[in-house]
């Protein structure tokens, strides 16, 4: 396959660009499917590219085990240029297709390999962000993330991570996906439907330490909240400040998220610290305990439902302060 020159030149280099202005990451890549009609892995001979917030590929990469093959692979999918020069990609799999033993043979080949050089990125990359993000010592406190940053540069000469990293910077088109070669072709390409030619501002990142390490700058930079979620301990971009759990399906559950199990810990965390808001629901679920066994009288019904409405305006206003405890307490005993 022939390309412009410009993809060319990020494709030999890496397949993941940043675009700090608008707080996004240009990953391109060439798919990887499995076709189970030929029972084989297949590789797409034309690149995509794919748009993700700043910090996904940081995330991904400290989240992945890499013990583990199937997590290896998943994150291979996904970030394959981004692991491996466009070069030695072309090089291991020089074919379009491979049968189910020879592509993993390849990839367990590749992880072997690579794995040593992962994990230390993922120890190094750890530590940079629990100084300056996620537990920032008492010196450091007082001071902005990026700049925790500059002064673990100056503290910690063995952390190769902050050291050794070089990045390059475009201005460019992109295409969305391969256009083709031709006048016609590539006016086909955008006549049809989600084809576009996008304008970047690019930080294109020389090796996978150079990407990380750009990563955390930019997360440092900017307002993008970049948490380890309280639940189950994986990374990951939070769209609000306040949040603590992610979306991601929790251990052990089959349809909870964590940040469900995370709502549930916080309510029963504030219930039980609160021996008034205990008795409110100790209360509650009498009530609806009641409806539920005697549906079929009106007074049970309505007792419930009128203890429920007025009770949760009552509950907000004693959480924020505009009734006292006692006044709470009281209206409690009144309806019990």
């Amino acid at each position: 396959m022939e390309e412009n020159d410009y993809i060319l030149n990020i494709l030999s280099g890496l397949g993941l660009a940043i675009n700090e202005k608008n707080n996004i990451e240009i990953v391109i890549n060439y798919p990887i499917f499995f076709n189970k009609k030929n029972m084989k892995y297949e590789i797409s001979s034309d690149y995509k590219i794919n748009i993700q917030p700043i910090g996904s590929f940081l995330s991904d990469f400290l989240n992945t085990d890499f013990d583990n093959y199937n997590d290896f692979l998943n994150l291979f999918n996904k970030y394959s240029l981004s692991l491996i020069k466009h070069t030695t990609f072309r090089k291991i799999f020089n074919c379009i297709n491979y049968s189910e033993t020879d592509f993993k043979n390849k990839m367990l080949n590749l992880l072997i390999k690579n794995k040593n050089n992962y994990l230390k990125l993922q120890n190094q990359t750890d530590m940079i962000l629990d100084y300056c993000l996620l537990n920032p010592n008492a010196k450091a406190i007082k001071f902005k993330p990026i700049e925790r940053l500059y002064v673990l540069r100056r503290i910690s000469p063995n952390l190769i991570l902050l050291h050794e990293n070089r990045s390059t910077y475009y201005s460019i088109n992109l295409f969305s996906s391969y256009p083709g070669k031709y006048e016609k072709e590539i006016y086909d390409f955008l006549s049809k439907r989600n084809n576009e030619v996008i304008d970047f501002d690019l930080i294109l990142s020389n090796d996978i330490s150079s990407i990380l390490y750009k990563s955390i700058c930019s997360i440092l930079k900017q307002e993008v909240y970049l948490k380890k979620c309280k639940n189950c301990g994986n990374y990951f971009i939070a769209t609000n400040k306040s949040y603590n759990y992610c979306d991601n399906i929790a251990p052990n559950q089959d349809k909870k998220t964590c940040r469900d199990i995370g709502r549930k810990n916080v309510f029963e965390n504030n219930k039980n610290s609160d021996p008034i808001i205990a008795s409110y629901y100790k209360l509650y679920n009498r009530k609806a305990m009641m409806k539920s066994r005697y549906s079929d009288i009106p007074k049970y019904v309505y007792d419930f439902d009128k203890f429920k409405r007025i009770g949760k305006k009552k509950l907000d206003r004693y959480k924020t302060k505009q009734i006292t405890p006692e006044d709470f307490k009281r209206w409690i005993e009144k309806n019990s």
